[in-house]
């Protein structure tokens, strides 16, 4: 039974896929996303610089809802490197970040209103000061920046650096993916397969997407569009203790 269900997740992700919209020929060089549950992600998985794995997948989450991406993956970001967490008031007396317990007072100035992320997200730069006004060390880098290579070599050096948490802010389009408000999503990475050049997304929209390897091309090129919510270019977070 439980291996049908896996078949035919794989099967509906593949119809998704097919339907999806065309990319434009400015993006000749992106590839769709390869999903877990199929062997080209296990293998891939077996010989990957995967030193975040477990601890993310220790405290992977699904966002609250579809603009919750940005508060989903601090979460994990938060608690996978062991950042002094917060007393959770759903499960008291126990201490863990969660998606209530984020929005601290300075967050709710500094960043958004929760009400304001239940509307829009938060951005790149909104991303970064939240991390940091809850006790990490966040770096923000705009695709526009930057290039492919440079990227590899810093999400590299993040995935093998025990205190450090990589996160992308991506457009879903270009992977043929569906997404709210333009496409913008957030989610951690958790591998690099340097021989398929591919790095692992566990996309926080887990009731939609199964985590997915991505070419550093594909998820450059993503990264490397407009949020039109500050006018700049999407990018990435490298997250610190």
């Amino acid at each position: 039974m439980r291996a049908a269900r896996c078949l035919a997740v794989v099967a509906a992700l593949a119809i998704s896929m097919a339907t999806a919209p065309a990319l434009a020929d400015s993006d000749a060089k992106t590839e769709p996303p390869v999903y877990f549950l199929t062997p080209d992600s296990d293998k891939w998985l077996a010989s990957a610089e995967k030193g975040d794995f477990l601890p993310l997948m220790s405290q992977f989450v699904s966002e609250y809802q579809a603009t919750f991406c940005g508060i989903a993956s601090s979460v994990m970001a938060l608690n996978a490197l062991d950042i002094e967490r917060p007393l959770a008031p759903k499960w008291y007396p126990y201490y863990y970040w969660d998606q209530d317990n984020i929005f601290t007072e300075e967050v709710l100035k500094q960043v958004k209103p929760v009400s304001g992320v239940d509307a829009g997200g938060i951005t790149l730069a909104q991303l970064e000061t939240l991390l940091n006004l809850s006790g990490a060390k966040a770096e923000k880098t705009f695709a526009e920046d930057t290039d492919v290579d440079a990227f590899r070599t810093a999400a590299r050096a993040a995935l093998n650096d025990p205190d450090a948490i990589l996160i992308v802010n991506f457009a879903r389009d270009v992977f043929g993916q569906a997404g709210l408000d333009g496409g913008g999503h957030i989610s951690p990475i958790a591998a690099y397969n340097e021989e398929a050049d591919r790095f692992l997304m566990l996309d926080v929209a887990r009731y939609k997407y199964l985590p997915s390897w991505a070419t550093a091309e594909t998820l450059y090129a993503a990264m490397n569009t407009t949020d039109t919510s500050s006018n700049k270019s999407r990018g990435f977070v490298v997250v610190r203790k």
